[in-house]
């Protein structure tokens, strides 16, 4: 990954993974520039939504065959064609979730008065950054100013270098909508925006203004432009109503479809559906996972859901080739069998999660689906460190933590994913 930077002013040309927001469709989104992450593959990307010119003026044109003249999908093409060389695969990584309970911010306390997790992250910061394209799952709102941090199950802010944190382990987008996405009013979606807005990383499932809540995500990949959604099964006891529909995007199955059905007609060759659901420390899916998954998957327009909130890790199930992965499990939290803060409630499994990866190919009919999927299990040290550690590859990081705990942890993980 490259440092942070300012996104606006970010090159497109040997980069890995470049994200292009196209206004005038229901997926939640901010900004309206172009910019790119990582290393790897050269990219490029067109935006309808150019903020080089008021009225949209310094755009590429489009030819025939429905690309932009340096070969990228033009916003609001109803055809998908493969955009001039593009890779025929590459590689998506999906995070278990993001919590940051007190302790976590204790472990990250620097010695100036601020916060550093970087090193929390650094055990699998390789896992992350090496992929073509990698997701995280934010479950907790950011502060701005770090005067007002919570870190309680009912209200969350955490600290706003966990956005620089994020944006250097090599994320190239962070699924947002959750239960914790209102925890304190508008402020938290304020706030959570401007830090991820600062660092350059996109965010799904959240926005400022009806306005942003129209704009699509859509991204790069190694030539291949991949749609990004994100929803939430509540707010921690909020009604629907009372929380505006534009600004956290809540589980509704025909508002999904018709996001999906937009994010295809704009171009995206590769919808991803993020779902913030399930029943906490329950491996099996619940009902409403077990129903509502198999439907949207069954979409033309969805091509893989992604799981969060049971905060153990579920399955991932393979359904007419294509996959729904229940939950990822945690990979940052506090949440740990007998600790003070969780004497009863937390299952050993709970220190469990998985860096998953979905390997992407082009179909011999020109579409794209899911491969192969491999899992990268993680365990987080919250006796210790509270550091994210691969539990195949310890001794890469000189992790001090007994083998046969890994290993169990990593036996876990794989049979709770039982991927098909």
């Amino acid at each position: 990954m490259t440092d942070s930077r300012d996104p606006a002013s970010s090159s497109g040309g040997g980069e890995r993974a470049i994200w292009v927001l196209i206004a005038g469709v229901f997926a939640l989104g901010v900004l309206s520039f172009v910019t790119s992450f990582g290393g790897g593959t050269d990219s490029a990307a067109a935006s309808n939504d150019n903020p080089g010119s008021e009225d949209g003026s310094d755009q590429a044109e489009g030819g025939e065959d429905g690309l932009a003249d340096d070969g990228t999908a033009i916003a609001g093409e109803s055809t998908t064609p493969t955009p001039s060389g593009a890779a025929d695969s590459f590689t998506i990584s999906a995070s278990g979730d993001i919590l940051i309970h007190e302790r976590v911010a204790e472990a990250a306390a620097a010695a100036d008065g601020g916060y550093d997790f970087d090193p929390l992250f650094a055990p699998v910061q390789n896992l992350i950054a090496s992929r073509d394209f990698a997701i995280c799952h934010l479950e907790v709102p950011i502060s701005s100013t770090n005067d007002d941090l919570s870190f309680s199950e009912g209200v969350f802010r955490a600290p706003s270098e966990l956005a620089d944190a994020l944006r250097n382990a090599g994320f190239d987008s962070c699924s947002v909508a959750s239960n914790h996405s209102w925890d304190s009013g508008e402020a938290s979606v304020i706030s959570t925006i401007e830090q991820l807005q600062r660092v350059g990383l996109p965010h799904v499932g959240i926005a400022n203004t009806p306005e942003e809540s129209t704009r699509s995500w859509q991204f790069d990949v190694r030539g291949n432009i991949v749609g990004h959604l994100s929803y939430t099964f509540g707010l921690n006891g909020r009604e629907p109503g009372e929380v505006p529909a534009e600004r956290v995007a809540q589980i509704d199955e025909q508002r999904i479809l018709a996001d999906a059905a937009q994010q295809r007609a704009n171009g995206s060759e590769f919808v991803i559906v993020s779902m913030h659901w399930g029943t906490e420390f329950q491996n099996a899916p619940d009902d409403q996972q077990g129903d509502l998954g198999p439907r949207l998957l069954a979409s033309p327009d969805i091509d893989l859901i992604i799981g969060h909130h049971a905060h153990v890790p579920q399955p991932v199930v393979a359904i007419d080739g294509e996959y729904i992965a229940y939950g990822l499990g945690n990979l940052l939290s506090n949440q740990a069998q007998g600790i003070p803060e969780c004497p009863t409630l937390c299952p050993l499994d709970s220190q469990d999660g998985v860096l998953l990866d979905f390997v992407v190919e082009r179909r011999d009919d020109g579409t794209l689906g899911v491969a192969e999927v491999i899992a990268n299990p993680t365990w987080v040290d919250n006796r210790n460190t509270w550091r994210i550690i691969s539990t195949d590859a310890p001794a890469a990081i000189g992790a001090e933590v007994e083998t046969a705990i890994l290993e169990a942890s990593g036996q876990r993980t794989r049979g709770s994913l039982a991927i098909q």
